[in-house]
């Protein structure tokens, strides 16, 4: 009977601090949802546009958008890194870094360095 009533009040207990806490899971897993189809739906788009860049020979089109996925799972190793701290994730995000400075740095030449005269 005593066990009883302390799981009542543990019960009660859960029951405040839920109601107390701002945390609303629906919302949290609206947002995890948005998330995830914004993301599938970047990759689409940034294919499409890799693809069209492709067959009309828009060639730094292509760079661009790498350099914009290079960046965005730079973001995403490193944010891993820090909340996980594994070696896998700092390894993720040296290489995507480095995919991604040398990307941005072909495309600033060639994109920049062309319209100023820098290069042929």
């Amino acid at each position: 009977m005593n066990s009883q009533i302390e799981n009542s009040n543990r019960k009660k207990e859960i029951l405040a601090r839920n109601r107390q806490s701002s945390n609303d899971e629906g919302i949290e897993y609206a947002v995890n949802k948005g998330i995830k189809l914004g993301y599938y739906y970047t990759e689409a788009v940034g294919l499409a546009l890799v693809m069209f860049a492709f067959f009309t020979g828009h060639f730094l089109v292509i760079h661009a958008v790498l350099t914009l996925y290079g960046a965005y799972c730079f973001g995403e190793f490193i944010a891993k890194y820090r909340y996980f701290n594994q070696k896998r994730y700092l390894i993720g995000a040296s290489l995507f870094g480095a995919l991604f400075g040398c990307v941005f740095a072909f495309l600033f030449v060639r994109g920049v360095g062309v319209h100023q005269g820098w290069w042929g």
